[in-house]
């Protein structure tokens, strides 16, 4: 009987325990963020306490640091020096700097002629081979509410929540699976994923905190997976050891009926190039002839360029994207997004009305002026194809007469795991967010992360 008797205390104790972690983050940890998508070289900085209460960690000199104060961060000549609240400047005496929350609150970072972004936790900073290095040390679940509407969109919460559901758990098994030892991650899409802090916080945190500590495993370890995404599968998605070179279950090429037809400049593009400008970017003549080897995606492997003197150069498509993927700029229908396409040649003596691509193109450039150097778009005369450098480039004004090659694609991005556009498109047909990831995802199960 004694034990009955502490026993329902000991049950009473237990479910006020997991009442408590269903309301709080039990699965949330702190994690450090390097911010080097905007920050990477940052030889100046200036921080601002915009909400809560810090402190301003100096080697061992430890000073209040509430809202609304200032630190600038610099380099003297002859080492680092920093300003606290405009104040003259001092010479510090190691390289780190710790910016230690006591308050929840908020800090704005900004460069010189740079946009400012605000960040939720501490901010770890050291003078590094030229330049600050920036770690945001937070809350993970915090953290992911800077991921979700970065990586898609706030407005998709609107006829997409389960869309952003779904990127939430997929977000938060990167996460989890790239800083399992204690290991920092990146805010750079380019290298690991998008974080932009409180700034672009909104509508997708529901879906966050609606999906708290969710993850992905694999349906036999039970550890989490690789969560690979990507914004535009162009129809069918790829296969992880296709981009690379190891293979993985829980990514593979399938047909995806629910990136088609949706996304606009992502769902389909072109790029236009004369076949003098694209020998020279590889260092060969005019190009000649083109051939893709693809893989079964239909994206493609290599490209097999041989120009009028002979000679030829086999690249992997990957690398020929880069040549020419627009970094840095907006996206559009007339770029090179992926390496799902077609290509095809149209010499300089042919009709651009047949070919719909190049006549958007030189039509937009008409509208740019262009219009007198280029020829006027009619069925009867057709444009002055000769003179068409590229996409990007425009028109020169002197012809040539080796013609000019069109890349027509599909997709934006690797296409491997989840497709961003493919799960909004889910979302707004009535799909769950499970749903969405057990469509994506191979050999997977959905569950609480542990610890």
């Amino acid at each position: 009987m004694l034990r009955s008797v502490w026993r329902w205390p000991f049950l009473f104790v237990t479910a006020l325990i997991l009442l408590i972690c269903q309301a709080e983050p039990c699965q949330a940890k702190e994690i450090s963020i390097e911010l080097v998508w905007s920050y990477g070289q940052a030889g100046w900085v200036e921080i601002h306490v915009e909400q809560g209460s810090y402190q301003l960690i100096l080697e061992k000199k430890t000073l209040d640091f509430p809202k609304g104060s200032t630190l600038q961060v610099g380099w003297g000549g002859w080492g680092p020096i920093l300003r606290i609240n405009h104040n003259d400047y001092q010479i510090l005496s190691g390289t780190g700097i710790e910016i230690k929350g006591i308050k929840p609150g908020s800090l704005q970072v900004r460069m010189p002629m740079g946009k400012a972004a605000a960040y939720r936790g501490d901010l770890l900073m050291d003078w590094q081979k030229g330049h600050w290095q920036l770690i945001n040390r937070l809350d993970s679940e915090d953290y992911l509410k800077g991921v979700v509407p970065i990586e898609m969109s706030n407005e998709w919460s609107k006829g997409g929540l389960e869309g952003l559901k779904a990127q939430a758990v997929a977000a938060r098994t990167y996460l989890i699976k790239h800083t399992q030892n204690g290991e920092t991650i990146t805010d750079s899409p380019d290298i690991d994923q998008a974080y932009a802090g409180v700034n672009v916080e909104g509508e997708a945190s529901a879906a966050v905190e609606s999906t708290r500590g969710m993850i992905l495993v694999d349906a036999q370890s039970k550890q989490p997976i690789e969560a690979l995404y990507s914004s535009h599968s162009g129809g069918y998605t790829e296969d992880a050891k296709n981009v690379w070179g190891n293979s993985d279950r829980h990514n593979v090429a399938r047909p995806d009926k629910f990136s088609d037809g949706v996304g606009g400049a992502a769902d389909r593009w072109h790029f236009i190039i004369s076949a003098p400008l694209l020998g020279s970017t590889f260092d060969l003549g005019p190009i000649e002839k083109i051939r893709l080897d693809k893989f079964p995606s239909g994206r493609v492997k290599n490209v097999l360029l041989e120009d009028g003197f002979g000679n030829s150069l086999t690249i992997p498509g990957r690398k020929f994207v880069q040549k020419f993927y627009p970094f840095g700029q907006e996206i559009r229908a007339n770029a090179f997004l992926g390496s799902l396409f077609e290509v095809y040649t149209v010499a300089t003596s042919q009709r651009a009305y047949e070919y719909m691509g190049l006549t958007s193109f030189l039509r937009t450039l008409g509208d740019r002026g262009y219009e007198e150097r280029i020829g006027s778009i009619h069925k009867d005369s057709g444009p002055l194809l000769s003179k068409v450098a590229s996409t990007y480039l425009g028109v020169r004004a002197d012809p040539q007469p080796y013609g000019v090659l069109i890349f027509e694609g599909r997709g934006w991005g690797h296409g491997v795991g989840m497709s961003q556009w493919g799960a909004y498109h889910m979302a707004q047909l009535g799909y769950t967010y499970q749903e969405i990831l057990n469509f994506y995802y191979s050999h997977v199960l959905i569950q609480k992360a542990e610890g």
